[in-house]
């Protein structure tokens, strides 16, 4: 095994080349990524100024702010305020406002919706040859930033940063989506090219035994031997003595 070429390999720089043709799939999934960023994004302007500010005491994963989203009259604005609310810890200093409203997800997360969009946007036109290496190191900024605010009580990251590690992580996790969607795409057009294939090959075996089969003589010959064979009977009773 040479370690170098290998090494080398999986460094290899991402290779992108223009679609041929543009997939229908990638395209509904890049619709419904950046539906769920403009969602979240104006969420905010939807609701009264000043309505919204969740304070420092939320977790991920539960329901803290139930009762003051439950006073949210608009639904789409409740909708994502109420899966901010299970999928983020919705911590204001965390958080952009926008019409002096907290937006439903943190800074962080926010960033990782419009990277995801423009990730997916990107393989609508292009395809890509990228390692599995750099899908890692896109994810590395945003786990060393939040690991370490974690970790030490010394370190606060800012939004800045976590906006900045979290759209790198997001550009990377699109580009990866929209790769693994063309790539479903290509494998069922293959399946089908082959059944297609396969078919005709089928059906022209099963004429084959059909012409061959004893059943499918000639009815003409077939009728010619019935017809003697009844002829033969129709003498044997004109001679019989009977």
């Amino acid at each position: 095994m040479d370690i170098k070429k290998t090494l080398a390999e999986m460094f290899r720089l991402p290779e992108f080349h223009k679609r041929d043709k543009l997939s229908l799939a990638i395209i509904v999934i890049f619709i419904l990524t950046l539906a769920w960023f403009v969602g979240a994004a104006f969420s905010p302007f939807l609701i009264p100024a000043g309505t919204i500010d969740l304070g420092e005491d939320g977790l991920v994963g539960v329901r803290d702010f139930t009762h003051t989203i439950s006073g949210i009259e608009n639904p789409v604005a409740s909708f994502f305020y109420d899966a901010g609310d299970i999928n983020c810890h919705q911590k204001a200093s965390r958080s952009f406002f926008l019409n002096d409203n907290q937006m439903p997800f943190c800074a962080r997360d926010t960033a990782i919706f419009l990277g995801m969009a423009i990730g997916v946007f990107i393989m609508i036109f292009l395809t890509m040859e990228l390692s599995i290496v750099w899908i890692i190191l896109g994810l590395v900024p945003m786990g060393i930033d939040g690991t370490t605010q974690l970790l030490l009580d010394s370190y606060e990251s800012t939004n800045f940063i976590r906006f900045s590690t979290g759209i790198i992580a997001g550009i990377v996790m699109g580009l990866a989506l929209g790769y693994i969607i063309g790539e479903f795409v290509l494998l069922a057009k293959e399946n089908k090219k082959y059944k297609n294939r396969k078919q005709p090959a089928k059906n022209s075996e099963l004429s084959r035994e059909l012409k061959n089969s004893p059943d499918n003589e000639n009815p003409k010959l077939s009728q010619k031997s019935n017809d003697g064979q009844d002829n033969g009977n129709l003498d044997d009773i004109k001679t019989n003595p009977e």
